[in-house]
């Protein structure tokens, strides 16, 4: 689903949900005139608009969820970079500034990278360098290993092995989106919301005004939510600004 949307410009994909939602509403109001047998409508419409509140408060839910923890992990990873950055001062020299200027350049390839996570291809080759530098960090920490003293290396190691995994958390969270199949059934449901809405026997013309709000609400919703699941669209972006304090802290400190 990430590749479809990403292949699609926002402003498209936004036309198109409001295609098919004023032509489920035009579907609707000519159903009415043929087929008026469904009687009262309005028990129907109110259990269908109901549902797709509800799964819109539970997609919600689950999108908030995924992006708090996507800003929590942020915070996460400064405070590992910070604190093997500091621990790397145990060890000898020339050593200790050697990976600490690497160290340095990882902050920036990690800032860089996700600041630029809408350009895909960016983002891809930020992090590979970042993977990169952490294969030269262990190397360089294991060269060192047998001159330095056990409790020095236990704790550079382990401030070390924290970086990493946070990388490789964030990066799972990125990928965490809401399943395809809640948002298939949304977007049903908001099509069979209109259909209902449409159907009215007694209307003989189109409400064009209230489709339009229903329309243009619905669909605001939907990208809304959308914009907050995914990391790579639109404008909620998760603020890198533990990552550029802790890049400024380590330039003026060296």
């Amino acid at each position: 689903m990430l590749q479809i949307l990403d292949a699609i410009p926002v402003w498209l994909l936004a036309l198109m949900v409001m295609g098919l939602l004023f032509l489920s509403l035009e579907s609707g109001h000519r159903l009415s005139h043929r087929k008026p047998g469904l009687g009262d409508a309005s028990a129907l419409q109110a259990s269908v608009l109901g549902l797709v509140a509800l799964l819109l408060a539970f997609s919600f839910s689950m999108a908030s969820d995924r992006y708090s923890l996507r800003r929590t992990l942020v915070v996460k990873e400064s405070n590992a970079i910070g604190t093997l950055y500091l621990r790397l001062g145990y060890l000898p020299e020339p050593a200790r500034d050697e990976l600490r200027a690497r160290l340095r350049r990882y902050t920036d390839l990690r800032l860089e990278g996700y600041q630029a996570v809408g350009d895909l291809a960016l983002f891809a080759t930020k992090l590979q360098e970042s993977k990169s530098l952490q294969s030269e960090l262990w190397a360089r920490l294991e060269a060192l290993a047998p001159r330095v003293e056990a409790p020095v290396l236990i704790l550079v190691t382990q401030a070390m092995n924290d970086v990493f995994d946070v990388s490789d958390e964030r990066l799972a969270a990125a990928h965490n989106l809401i399943p395809t199949t809640i948002f298939v059934l949304l977007l049903v449901g908001m099509l069979g919301s209109g259909v209902l809405l449409g159907y009215r026997p007694e209307a003989q013309v189109r409400g064009l005004l209230s489709w339009t709000l229903f329309v243009v609400i619905l669909t605001a919703v939907m990208f809304t939510l959308l914009d907050l699941d995914l990391p790579t669209r639109g404008r909620i972006r998760v603020d890198q600004q533990p990552l550029r304090s802790l890049q400024e802290q380590l330039r003026a400190h060296p």
